[in-house]
């Protein structure tokens, strides 16, 4: 069977879902153990309370500009611990990005954890860069004795990944009627000379606190989510900044001087600073024109102002934004219609 991910073919998804049901054992050799292909297949291993799985990663992962990449280690001197320490590294890469920062992932990382705790997920690194691309399925006895056959496997060119499992087009042939001994016996060999990184020393142990206290799916506690949702506010506020400055810009554009429009044009001047861009958002009667155009007064920038029509005013009788614009001198600013904004 062949197995392309297109619209016309079923999708190796689709196919792993369905083997795994029937299956006791399942091993893996990947480039990488992609956490976004774990989220593909995590219902169906779930599901199946005795499955064993083994994973063998050939590569390991590096961050570029261009996101999260395979790359090999042809350094052949590396010891056990090292090897280790470059899974963890990769681990990092594969976990901590905003792909994976999804209630789904949050959800299924606890059952991953499981998985290890119970002995029933094992995890090697191939002594030598492998980029091979096998999924071995071992029946269970009933699927067995059914099938007269002791499994089946698949391989191809999708790696353990959303895109490689059925978000984009590849490759694969799934055979169930020769050759599972021979596929077998060949990952039983890496397997055997692997580097290992859960039943390395500590490695489960180490494993599980990283998942846990320094990824993405770290436990906060409510305080610790309050203090630091504080510091953060906070690191991004100075009030006293241009305070006097901004004052004598409501006064000389004729509005009273209130402490909190003073103290939200200094803060959205810091947004600016930071982001290239603000959004001043509040409830109605609280002056956020008033607020955005001493903000853009002290911006000192070309600028437009996009409103309703019915807001617009009038340039002659200074109504509308035609106000503001003459108030606070904002004469390298141009007023226009939203409805013009393909224009």
């Amino acid at each position: 069977m062949f197995i392309t991910n297109s619209k016309n073919n079923i999708t190796l998804k689709e196919r792993i879902q369905k083997i795994v049901g029937r299956s006791e054992e399942l091993k893996i050799l990947v480039g990488f153990f992609y956490f976004s292909g774990w989220q593909e297949i995590y219902k169906s291993l779930k599901e199946n309370k005795d499955i064993i799985l083994k994973i063998l990663v050939g590569l390991q992962v590096d961050k570029y500009l261009s996101g999260i990449v395979e790359v090999e280690n042809k350094d052949n001197t590396l010891s056990n611990e090292e090897h280790f320490s470059e899974f963890i590294k990769s681990l990092g890469f594969a976990i901590n990005n905003p792909d994976m920062d999804i209630e789904e992932f949050y959800e299924q990382i606890d059952f991953f954890v499981e998985l290890i705790e119970t002995g029933r997920l094992e995890i090697k690194k191939t002594l030598n860069p492998n980029h091979a691309k096998l999924y071995l399925f071992k029946y269970n006895k009933d699927e067995a004795v059914f099938n007269e056959k002791k499994g089946r496997f698949i391989t191809g060119s999708s790696n353990l990944t959303k895109a490689g499992l059925q978000g984009q087009e590849e490759f694969n042939v799934e055979i169930a009627d020769y050759g599972f001994e021979n596929a077998d016996e060949f990952f039983d060999e890496l397997w055997a000379v692997a580097v290992p990184i859960t039943e390395a020393p500590n490695g489960k142990k180490i494993i599980i606190d990283f998942l846990k206290n320094k990824s993405i799916t770290s436990n906060v506690t409510p305080f610790e989510a309050y203090t630091y949702v504080l510091k953060t506010f906070l690191d991004t506020q100075d009030f006293s900044k241009n305070t006097e400055f901004t004052e004598n810009i409501l006064k000389n554009a004729g509005f009273d001087v209130y402490k909190y429009q003073v103290h939200a044009v200094n803060q959205a001047l810091g947004y600016v600073e930071q982001n290239s861009g603000v959004i001043i958002a509040d409830v109605v009667g609280l002056g956020k024109s008033v607020i955005a155009s001493a903000v853009a007064k002290q911006l000192k920038k070309r600028g437009l102002i996009l409103c309703p029509p019915g807001l617009i005013g009038d340039e002659k009788e200074k109504s509308g934004w035609w106000e503001y614009k003459s108030k606070f001198e904002l004469w390298d600013w141009d007023i226009k219609s939203t409805g013009k904004i393909e224009e």
